[in-house]
């Protein structure tokens, strides 16, 4: 039986700051003791073993074939066809708005909303934010903050507790071979889309912007360059991470999901992501953020900003994959030079550890299962102490 309480927000802040803290303060010590329980990881991104194996050089395979930073080839700057893009579509809504920005409370969002208004102040923007009922509270005060900071007209959607529960409970319990982060995680992600698309048919919005990444989105989404083909764009959803939409859930929740059936072909929007355009460094975006006063210091990491089932897919791809899935993305941006080394190997080391003792974790992970109605036994989470 699931709950329809919102995400305790003294026990999500209170769980990630001690863990953000000890990760970077207290782990480098702590690890000496416990490193023979550790899995090697590659010295040079820090990815486990239980993902690539290790060569004798201490390498994973993507670190031995991928290029030096310097040396890697020269990526496409596709900066400024998007600069021209979203000149173009300065005052071509047909009704209020010439783009749908999507808008969670991360830093991500925070800097592309930002730097859009700046660069493009014809633009008529309008937020949009989704609430997947497990909204770390901290998102929800970074948004308010940055509406009115830059008061910029937003809408805010929330899908019922029962339909979000029903996709997170059966994702979590049918994890493919990415893990949470290839399961749970993309289906929230597409689902985002999913009502972003609607909201910018319904209200002829021609244009969609979403802060992925250049990795989330040739990575995750399987795309090349900034912008999603046509062709998608234009096809009902019919699968979310490899699961058929009927297998989730039946009659009303599946409206939850993009039908461009729905609609005719002028008025589904084009969808963007200008973050994987501008292809930034972690830290860059984070500095910035934190000048402009947006987001505070320590309020701007995914682990306090992101939704409050993050400790809960950590946990379980620990104990189902032996690694979290979320480190194949982090460990490519060290490969490239854009996060940094040792602040993610101390993070990963941690979640390893803690997954399996539950320190940090065990409160927000016990209250994402109640949330969603399932038990440490449901998922095969088995802590030591």
């Amino acid at each position: 039986m699931t709950t329809d309480t919102t995400p305790d927000a003294s026990t999500i802040v209170r769980s990630a700051k001690a863990f953000e803290f000890y990760a970077q303060k207290v782990w480098p010590w702590h690890r000496r003791l416990v490193a023979g329980k550790l899995a090697p990881r590659c010295s040079r991104c820090a990815l486990s073993s239980h993902r690539e194996p290790l060569g004798a050089d201490g390498l994973c395979a993507p670190c031995r074939t991928a290029p030096s930073v310097a040396a890697a080839p020269k990526r496409t700057d596709h900066a400024p066809a998007l600069q021209a893009l979203l000149a173009a579509h300065q005052g071509a809504g047909r009704g209020a708005f010439d783009a749908l920005l999507l808008f969670s409370g991360g830093k991500d969002s925070v800097y592309m909303l930002r730097r859009i208004r700046d660069e493009h102040p014809g633009l008529r923007v309008l937020a949009l934010s989704i609430d997947n009922t497990f909204m770390s509270p901290i998102a929800r005060e970074n948004i308010d903050r940055m509406v009115a900071r830059m008061d910029v007209d937003h809408l805010m959607v929330r899908h019922s507790r029962a339909f979000m529960a029903q996709v997170f409970r059966h994702c979590l319990t049918h994890l493919n071979a990415d893990g949470g982060y290839g399961t749970v995680d993309f289906s929230d992600g597409e689902l985002i889309l999913d009502t972003a698309r609607r909201v910018a048919a319904e209200q002829a919005i021609p244009l969609i912007l979403c802060g992925y990444s250049r990795y989330q989105v040739e990575n995750g989404l399987k795309l090349s360059g900034f912008e999603s083909p046509r062709t998608r764009e234009l096809s009902d959803r019919t699968e979310t991470a490899g699961i058929p939409l009927t297998d989730i859930t039946t009659g009303d929740g599946l409206r939850n999901w993009w039908r461009a059936s729905d609609f005719p072909a002028e008025r589904v929007a084009r969808m963007v992501f200008p973050m994987a355009a501008w292809d930034l460094e972690e830290d860059d975006v984070r500095a910035a953020v934190r000048q402009w006063g947006l987001v505070r210091g320590g309020y701007d990491s995914p682990i306090v900003t992101n939704h409050a089932l993050i400790p809960l897919i950590g946990v379980v791809d620990v104990h189902q994959l032996g690694y979290s899935s979320f480190e194949v993305e982090f460990c490519r941006m060290i490969r490239e030079g854009k996060a940094d080394l040792q602040h993610w190997r101390n993070v990963f080391e941690l979640l390893e550890y803690t997954s399996r003792t539950g320190m940090f974790v065990r409160p927000p992970v016990d209250q994402g299962l109640a949330m969603l109605g399932l038990t440490h036994a449901d998922l095969g989470i088995r802590f030591n102490s």
